[in-house]
């Protein structure tokens, strides 16, 4: 009898999972790549996942048949040649330029390179939140949360307009510039060794010196390169952008 009673029961549960609706911010590269499992491994838990694509990408193919999730796409004015030749010109500086040049070259082409990329990811966020339909269409769709690799900026400004929580998926910024600054990260330099400084945790009396001094060096850089291209956009919706992308509802460990 309890036997019978437990399968009556069990015939009135739904069979299906009705899981969290996660809107994804576009990313490229090997960024997409290392996402891409994370996104397919969602839809096998039971979420609906849709990722927003730029009209111009290197990597994200929104054609792709077997693909397990949605794709969201908007028009962007960049082309594939200059995202390709902004590329091919990083990856270039990267492997065969730097171990050439001094510290005062390495700063200079860097503070260029990321100038060139803060204004194809302002073009990215344009080609978003200054498209009435694909906003509207986005609020319609009732996302639960936004999921993003905060390598390309902007994810904060879309996830505020929607009111949902955003969740970063890795912590990028050299010696840990935004986080510190605009996420309030506790990093006294003395013990915190800056992201992509080399350092460890173990550091020497002159290893924490250079700590110091590599803080305060990408502190000037994040400055004139990146935060100067922001407040030089004449766009209401960006006044926020630079402190906005570290309240997350998720920070990565």
């Amino acid at each position: 009898m309890k036997l019978y009673l437990c399968i009556v029961l069990l015939s009135f549960l739904p069979w299906t999972i009705c899981g969290e609706k996660i809107l994804v911010w576009y990313t490229e590269g090997s960024h997409w790549i290392n996402m891409k499992p994370v996104l397919e491994e969602l839809v096998h838990r039971g979420h609906q996942v849709t990722v927003l694509t730029p009209s111009t990408s290197m990597f994200m193919n929104t054609s792709d048949e077997q693909a397990l999730f949605d794709y969201e796409p908007f028009p962007v004015e960049v082309s594939l040649k200059e995202m390709e030749e902004h590329m091919e010109t990083f990856l270039h500086f990267s492997m065969y330029e730097m171990d050439h040049m001094n510290v005062l070259q390495i700063y200079m082409k860097f503070i260029e390179l990321m100038e060139n990329e803060m204004k194809f990811s302002l073009a990215f966020l344009d080609g978003v939140v200054k498209s009435d339909t694909l906003m509207n269409k986005l609020k319609a769709g009732k996302y639960d949360l936004l999921f993003s690799d905060p390598i390309f900026p902007g994810s904060d400004l879309v996830a505020d307009i929607l009111g949902i929580p955003l969740v970063f998926s890795l912590r990028f910024s050299l010696a840990n510039n935004w986080e510190r600054h605009c996420g309030q990260v506790p990093a006294p330099p003395s013990f915190v060794p800056g992201a992509m400084s080399k350092l460890t945790d173990k550091m020497s009396f002159s290893e924490r010196v250079f700590n110091i001094l590599f803080y305060a060096l990408n502190d000037a850089v994040a400055e004139f390169s990146w935060f100067y291209s922001i407040f030089a956009v004449p766009v209401l919706h960006f006044s926020g952008l630079r402190c906005l992308m570290f309240f997350p509802g998720i920070w990565p460990d």
